[in-house]
């Protein structure tokens, strides 16, 4: 199982942009897991920080194999993960935002409860 962190810096002056894109996911988020599933992508999570005046968006994902996962939905012509790579294409600085994998992953997934 591959467990990541990406740390995405916001485009000065596309905040706005960043948040819409954060509002659509909240807003589309059934139709959103449902994509999860063909990406073998078992969790997506996202989260915002401004450090001084700079916005950064993180995403926490957990897949069985980050690569296939990312060449899916890059590769997909679904809808929904073409308006995600748009939105994500006009605000997020790639060449500042990095990619942090495990060192150490813990988990107690057999708990369905959860």
């Amino acid at each position: 199982m591959d467990v990541q962190v990406y740390r995405l810096k916001v485009i000065e002056g596309k905040e706005n942009v960043a948040e819409e894109w954060l509002a659509f996911l909240k807003a589309n988020k059934e139709t959103a897991e449902k994509t999860l599933e063909n990406e073998k992508v078992y969790f997506e999570a996202y989260f915002k920080e401004y450090i001084g005046d700079q916005m950064y968006i993180y995403l926490f994902m957990m897949s069985k194999d980050h690569e296939f996962a990312n060449n899916t939905a890059f590769n997909s012509s679904n809808e929904l993960d073409k308006k995600h790579f748009e939105y994500l294409n006009a605000c997020i600085d790639r060449n500042e935002s990095n990619t942090m994998n495990s060192e150490v992953f813990m988990d107690n997934l057999k708990d369905k409860t959860l």
